[in-house]
C-alpha cells in the first residue's frame, strides 16, 4: 500500500474512534396547567417543567423535554419511548408500576379532591356516602379513593381529555362532580375568570408527593437527582417557582 492509501486508511481509522455524541434523554409529563404546558409561543413551561430543568441542569443531564396527554405518555413510558416522567407520584402509581419504575424524592405535593357546584346536596358527603353520582375525570387519571365505590357501582365515572371540559361539564350538570388537581382547578377558575363562588370543594382524594419516576436503567442517576432536589429545597427555590405559576382564585373550602 502507498503512502496515499495509508494516509487515507488512517484518516478513515480515526473517524471510527471520534465518540458517538448520544442524542438528549427525553424527559416528558402529562399536559396540564399550571404544571406543564405550553405558553401562546408554544415554549414549554409550569411548575414541574421549571423545576425539573433546574434539577437536570444540576444533575448534568442533557434532556429534552415534552408534554403529551396522559394515556400517550404513559403508553410511551410503558414502550421505553419516554425515560423520565417529570411529574409523577408514587401513589398515582400500580403496584405493579412501583416495583417496574424507579422514583426520586419528593420535590413538591399536590392535593386532590372532589369538586362540585356551591348548591349540590353531596357537596359535604365523605366519599364512603357518595352515591348514585357521575364523576367526571380526565382520561387516564387514577383516584384509586374512588375505584371501590366505581366497582360498586355506587359511582359512575365520565372521561374527557381535558381539565378544561371537566369545568363545563359541572357548571352544565353532566355530572355531579370532578376529580382534580387543586391547583389545577384554581388555575381554570382564574384563567376563565369564573366566580369561584359557584363551586365548593369535597372530599379530599390524595395528598401526593411529586417526583421523578425513572426507567430501571436510570436507577443510578437518582443520588444526582436527589441532591440536586435537596439543593434546590435548601435555597428555597422549588417554593420560588411554584408560587410564581399559583393563581390567586380561592374556592370555597
Amino acid at each position: 500500500m502507498g503512502l496515499r492509501g495509508r494516509f487515507i486508511v488512517g484518516c478513515l481509522l480515526g473517524l471510527f474512534m471520534l465518540p458517538v455524541v448520544g442524542e438528549p434523554y427525553v424527559a416528558g409529563g402529562a399536559q396540564s396547567k399550571p404544571y406543564a404546558y405550553e405558553d401562546k409561543d408554544g415554549h414549554l413551561e409550569g411548575i414541574s417543567v421549571d423545576i425539573a430543568r433546574r434539577v437536570m441542569k444540576l444533575a448534568n443531564l442533557d434532556v429534552t423535554f415534552v408534554i403529551y396527554p396522559v394515556n400517550r405518555l404513559q403508553s410511551m413510558l410503558r414502550k421505553g419511548e419516554i425515560d423520565i416522567n417529570y411529574a409523577d407520584a408514587l401513589i398515582w402509581n400500580s403496584p405493579e408500576e412501583q416495583r417496574r419504575y424507579v422514583f426520586s424524592k419528593p420535590y413538591s405535593t399536590v392535593k386532590e379532591h372532589l369538586y362540585f357546584l356551591a348548591d349540590h346536596p353531596a357537596r359535604g358527603q365523605t366519599i364512603a356516602q357518595l352515591a348514585h353520582l357521575t364523576i367526571g375525570m380526565v382520561r387516564g387519571y387514577n383516584y384509586w379513593a374512588l375505584d371501590p365505590a366505581i366497582e360498586k357501582h355506587r359511582l359512575t365515572r365520565l372521561e374527557t381529555s381535558r381539565d378544561e371540559a371537566l369545568i363545563k361539564l359541572l357548571q352544565s350538570k353532566r355530572v355531579d362532580a370532578i376529580a382534580m388537581v387543586d391547583d389545577n382547578f384554581d388555575e381554570l377558575v382564574s384563567s376563565n375568570a369564573l366566580d369561584p363562588g359557584q363551586f365548593v370543594q369535597g372530599a379530599r382524594l390524595s395528598e401526593a408527593p411529586l417526583v421523578f419516576k425513572l426507567q430501571p436503567q436510570y436507577a443510578s442517576w437518582l443520588p444526582r437527582i436527589n441532591s440536586a432536589i435537596d439543593s434546590l429545597n435548601k435555597t428555597g427555590e422549588l417554593e420560588c417557582i411554584r408560587r410564581q405559576y399559583l393563581p390567586g382564585a380561592q374556592v370555597a373550602k
